[in-house]
């Protein structure tokens, strides 16, 4: 009889499937006995299939089929309730993600699912509560599979200009507030084109509008290609590129997968650390704001988009083009370029002078060896170097993060003195900036772990070993 199966459900958008690579390449690589089957959109899997590893695809018509199956392991990186329902259904050796708790279970905490994995876990958290979080969703796909969290090994393609002085410029995004207006691509195509690059407008058939406008005000109808090319087309086309100009979106991850440089235009409510490219090598430009990577904007206007000028871009890209020893960047805008750091994680370098004053860099760096060490022990070295780092540079945000996790540990102490207490819904949106992000996957794992007395002493053990930290 063959090995059973390896599942991934990935029922969301192109990015996010083009994301789930890393994780089906380590999956063939380590499991080459077993079949990789994936359960994803046809619109999107359709045109991805030749760039994708030997996988089995799958509509989410077929969850009813595919439940019928016993797998060596089932990954969930969907919160769609279909895929949710398909994983609580399968039967398999190991499981990892959310599922739908079955009519008879209950849950104390009002939830209608499960999260099994640690990492998986950490990433549900995220949502409205990824202030200072440091983890790239693609490398948060892999972690769980890992004793030790190192993802050295994980190949990633490197970015090379094909010397063609074509650039492409991705229009599209999937909300407004996370691309340029109009009037912002029809002005940087018009320097461009007067600097003797080619530039290329690309996008699906929703950007056929939008693309349309741009060529006719810029004068440059030919330069227009949006809804005109399939997915393997538009990758083939990538591929003659010298630079990506783009938006957080589907096809950005598209050039980053086939090795082409990108410069991401990171503007919106979106995170360069959670969703930017993934490759080493390629360049992030994001408002220098405090409130940059954030889930979504509260403000009156995207004050992070206004920071974006067509002629700062072009002469940006201009630099890049013709490979300047340092970038030009653009006056109100902060230069990243993407790399992977000792343990193969994604990570942002900070281009240009000044430095980032801000002590957020330190504060999402400390945070991700908080988990890291909550994971694996053996990472305590490390966290302990970057509190230092956090102490010597900003030590009242050290002393912050020190009186909110005592704060914490009393309350949850109390609570754990009340046989069936509970958190309130929105307890942890109450407590400070420093430390929200510890307190909501505290607050998670608790729900996740039904109010349980068990969930409230793993609280507290997490609790008491980071907080020993700051005592030593």
């Amino acid at each position: 009889m063959s090995a059973d199966p390896i599942l991934i459900l990935q029922m969301h958008r192109m990015g996010d499937l083009i994301l789930t690579m890393p994780l089906l390449v380590h999956l063939h690589r380590h499991w080459p006995e077993h079949e990789v089957w994936v359960a994803a959109e046809p619109r999107f899997f359709q045109g991805l299939m030749p760039l994708l590893p030997n996988v089995v695809l799958f509509p989410p018509s077929h969850c009813a089929a595919l439940a019928e199956r016993h797998y060596e392991l089932a990954i969930n990186l969907s919160s769609r309730p279909q895929a949710l329902d398909c994983q609580a259904r399968l039967k398999a050796d190991r499981k990892l993600g959310p599922e739908s708790l079955s009519d008879n279970s209950s849950s104390d905490s009002g939830s209608n699912q499960h999260i099994r994995g640690y990492w998986q876990l950490y990433r549900a958290a995220l949502t409205q509560n990824n202030w200072n979080n440091a983890f790239h969703w693609a490398d948060l796909h892999l972690l769980d599979l890992f004793e030790h969290p190192n993802l050295s090994n994980v190949p990633h393609p490197r970015p090379k200009a094909a010397g063609s002085r074509r650039v492409g410029l991705v229009l599209g995004a999937s909300e407004a507030a996370k691309r340029p207006s109009v009037d912002f691509w029809t002005r940087l195509t018009q320097r461009l084109a007067a600097e003797g690059i080619v530039p290329l407008l690309l996008g699906g058939s929703a950007e056929q509008e939008l693309g349309h406008e741009v060529a006719r005000r810029a004068g440059l109808p030919r330069a227009d290609l949006c809804g005109r090319l399939s997915i393997k087309e538009l990758a083939a086309l990538m591929r003659t590129l010298d630079l990506c100009i783009t938006p957080d979106t589907g096809p950005m991850h598209l050039a980053d997968l086939v090795g082409v440089p990108v410069l991401n235009l990171s503007m919106g409510p979106v995170h360069a650390r959670e969703t930017g490219p993934t490759s080493p090598g390629q360049y992030v430009l994001r408002a220098a704001m405090s409130c940059v990577g954030c889930w979504q904007c509260y403000r009156t206007q995207h004050y992070c988009k206004q920071a974006f000028t067509p002629s700062g871009v072009a002469s940006l890209v201009l630099s890049l083009l013709h490979n300047a020893r340092e970038p030009y960047i653009p006056p109100g805008l902060a230069l990243s370029r993407t790399g992977r750091d000792s343990l193969g994680l994604h990570s942002l370098e900070r281009l240009g002078h000044p430095k980032e004053a801000s002590c957020r860099p330190l504060l999402e760096d400390f945070w991700q060896t908080v988990f890291l060490f909550l994971y694996d022990p053996t990472q305590g070295p490390l966290v302990a170097k970057r509190l230092d780092r956090l102490r010597s540079a900003f030590p009242r945000v050290a002393e912050s993060i020190a009186s909110g996790l005592a704060a914490l540990c009393a309350h949850c102490a109390q609570h754990l003195r009340t046989p069936g207490a509970q958190l309130a819904g929105n307890f942890w949106r109450s407590q400070p900036p420093t430390t929200r992000l510890f307190t909501g996957h505290i607050h998670m794992q608790l729900q996740n772990g039904g109010y349980s007395r068990r969930a409230w002493v793993t609280a507290l053990e997490n609790l008491d070993k980071i907080s020993a930290l700051f005592i030593n």
